[in-house]
């Protein structure tokens, strides 16, 4: 069994400090740092062999040793030495591409703009190499090979295998000269093959520089396990991250701060991401997160973060960061201790069995760009646009499930068979499917699978079943669906023709004779909302809008039916929620993404969408708040299922739940129900298939074994 297979509890000191001051790092301490990992009750922690400024933090030929360590050569050394005296495994970090010494020492190395600049000359913090560049790669070898015959350790971290910036330096322009022919492209244009061609490109060269450096660990450190940073798995187009990460990795996973729903997005798409189990979630024990140095999570938010990702049987890595000085906090650790005392009593079971779901959310790892955004000339700011429609429609179907207590996951286009242990398959707001993964779809759905999607998301599937054929978008930024007869059932009890579902964005107009049943129709604001620059809609109260002389001269734009809203005038027979039978299954599709939307009533119609497609059927159900989520992992090998129950509430100290009711389908009668991690006996009700387990309250979480 490889170390990070039964270590959970792990941490990250940052180490990012400059050496233009004698005080910077001049504290530091191999004794003090290593009591500190105990009382944190840390099993894994990760060195600092480098940092984003580019300093080493041992005796380099290749690069600069930090100042402080100069004094004090193996100061790290010794570090590593008594983590390995205490039982620890050791996880080396080293920054890729982030390297202000390599930026500053070797210009000809540097990424560069389209107008020949790197990022410090406009007070950029971060120096950023190309890893394009043939002797910044050179570099890179070198730095590697010393710090692996210099050091011990378990595993590695790569950080920052990403593209921070689209670079035009001189060896990505003769790369793509080489490898396409012609000039490489300077324009955003999502409709533009050349576009796309640049696009797919740089994500093919970050997923080979990922793998040439893991090519590297493998050849100087033979054995040891190797992570990238895939943070940027939930980031935009620009970072050219996709499966590629993953596939030059052991195992997944990378840093996030977005807070607890955001987790539990990010939580479900490592699991299905990763190569091995467990994947890691890192976040900062700093609130809200590392900016806020002096600042640490409550006792209750930390718990929170961590059983979060044990509930999903990942690994927690929690990250602090070193005074400039070299000295940590006592008490952060202290409390870091308390946390992590407390969750070890749970590891044995975080390797049970696996996730068990109706519902999968299909994050297409290609499809993280806005397909509406206007063509502009990369320099312009639109590469900094990092909004990602499909992350944001996810995370609200996410949220519409689990407060719905339907169970769900997230899946991928790299492992898409994953959709076949479900019922249904959500393509919230896709751009971009292949046609491969459309055919996959399609045959999931003709053997009785069902399928939800919504906005211009694949056009052979909306053919296929729908015979419909986008035909663009409307000019309205503010739209609504009004339901029809047969729509009343669905959203009835919250919408009517008069007063429909309003929707703040744009909706996907098609053509042809629809099959299936209209559920409901498109209708639009007596005149043309504003525009905020992401293209959705803004409040006409707040609105700034420059308009040219033509615009001026369109009723459309300057008009308005009321002057601090745009209601519903124009009710068309457009159809905007089809319901149809395919094969042996069911689909909806939607002209927008409902469930983007954070209301109540948008998320009452979604969670009833998807409830239907599963046949009304879960492998589990709840009658607990909406605060409460449950993930259930099906675990044959031990004939039991294993259910966590958490309490969502991101408040500094959460307030228990009461009377709470966890239901699982588990077709027999368990032969016993037991508490973790103490395995204390519960009493459970069974009924039809069902088993009922109750409780009276919950402080922050449960987790509780079913016995077959």
């Amino acid at each position: 069994m490889e170390w990070y297979q039964k270590q959970f509890r792990r941490n990250l000191i940052d180490m990012h400090i400059e050496d233009w001051d004698d005080i910077f790092l001049s504290q530091f301490d191999s004794d003090n740092y290593v009591e500190m990992l105990k009382l944190g009750h840390i099993g894994a922690p990760m060195l600092y062999f480098q940092s984003h400024v580019g300093l080493c933090y041992w005796p380099t030929q290749s690069g600069k040793m930090h100042e402080a360590f100069q004094r004090q050569p193996d100061m790290m050394k010794q570090v590593e030495r008594k983590c390995h005296e205490a039982g620890l495994n050791v996880v080396a970090y080293y920054s890729l591409i982030y390297n202000n010494w390599a930026y500053d020492t070797h210009p000809g190395w540097r990424m560069l703009d389209g107008n020949g600049k790197g990022l410090r000359s406009s007070g950029y913090r971060y120096g950023l190499c190309c890893p394009n560049n043939e002797t910044y790669r050179a570099f890179v070898d070198t730095q590697i090979q010393e710090f692996c015959a210099y050091f011990n350790f378990e595993g590695i971290f790569l950080d920052m295998t990403y593209w921070p910036m689209v670079c035009y330096c001189d060896a990505c322009k003769a790369r793509w000269a080489t490898e396409m022919g012609g000039k490489i492209p300077t324009e955003l244009d999502w409709r533009d093959p050349a576009w796309l061609d640049f696009v797919k490109k740089r994500s093919e060269w970050i997923g080979e520089f990922a793998r040439w450096s893991t090519g590297l660990i493998q050849k100087y450190k033979p054995g040891c396990t190797l992570e990238h940073q895939y943070s940027t798995i939930m980031d935009c187009w620009r970072m050219g991250v996709t499966e590629n990460i993953s596939a030059a990795s052991d195992y997944a996973g990378g840093d996030l701060y977005g807070g607890i729903a955001e987790q539990s997005f990010a939580c479900k798409l490592y699991y299905g991401v990763t190569q091995n189990q467990p994947f890691e979630y890192m976040t900062s024990r700093c609130y809200p997160g590392l900016a806020e140095h002096t600042t640490t999570k409550s006792l209750d938010l930390l718990r929170l973060s961590v059983m979060m990702t044990y509930l999903h049987h990942g690994a927690c890595l929690l990250i602090d960061a070193i005074d400039p000085s070299g000295t940590l906090d006592r008490r952060v650790y202290e409390r870091i201790g308390e946390v992590f005392r407390e969750t070890e009593a749970y590891e044995k079971w975080l390797s049970w069995g696996k996730q068990a779901f109706d519902v999968s959310l299909y994050f297409d790892l290609n499809g993280k760009y806005n397909a509406k955004q206007n063509p502009a000339a990369i320099g312009s700011g639109v590469e900094d646009a990092r909004y990602v429609p499909m992350l944001h429609a996810q995370l609200g179907a996410a949220r519409s499930l689990w407060t719905h207590h339907i169970p769900y996951t997230v899946i991928n286009n790299w492992k898409p068979e994953r959709m076949r242990e479900g019922k249904a398959v959500a393509l919230c707001d896709v751009p971009g499917v292949s046609e491969q993964q459309q055919d996959d779809i399609l045959a999931f759905v003709r053997d009785g699978g069902s399928l939800y999607m919504s906005g211009a998301t694949a056009p052979k599937i909306l053919k296929e079943i729908f015979n419909l054929e986008y035909d663009g978008y409307t000019r309205e930024t503010q739209t609504y669906i009004s339901p029809t007869e047969a729509g009343e059932s669905l959203m009835g009890m919250e919408y009517t023709k008069e007063y429909p579902l309003v929707l703040f964005e744009t909706q996907a107009k098609v053509k042809g004779s629809p099959k299936g049943e209209v559920l409901g129709t498109a209708t639009l604001p007596y005149t043309v909302p504003a525009t905020s620059e992401g293209g959705d809609c803004i409040e006409p109260f707040f609105a700034k809008w420059e308009l040219s002389e033509e615009e001026m001269n369109d009723p459309a734009l300057v008009r308005f039916a009321s002057i601090h809203s745009n209601p519903p005038g124009k009710y068309t027979a457009e159809p905007a929620l089809i319901r149809a039978e395919y094969g042996k299954g069911k689909a909806v599709w939607c002209a927008a993404p409902i469930e983007k939307m954070e209301r109540e009533q948008h998320s009452n119609i979604f969670a009833h969408i998807m409830a239907e497609l599963c046949g009304n059927k879960f492998v589990f159900s709840a009658k607990v708040p909406e605060c409460v989520e449950c993930v259930l992992f099906d675990a044959p090998e031990h004939n039991a299922k294993l259910m966590g129950v958490i309490n969502l509430q991101e408040s500094f100290h959460a307030l228990p739940v009461y009377d709470l009711d966890v239901r699982v389908t588990t077709g027999i009668k368990p032969s016993s129900a037991y508490l973790l991690p103490d395995e204390k006996p519960l009493e459970f009700d069974y009924a039809d298939g069902v088993t009922t387990v109750h409780f009276d309250k919950m402080e922050l979480y449960a987790m509780y074994v079913l016995e077959l």
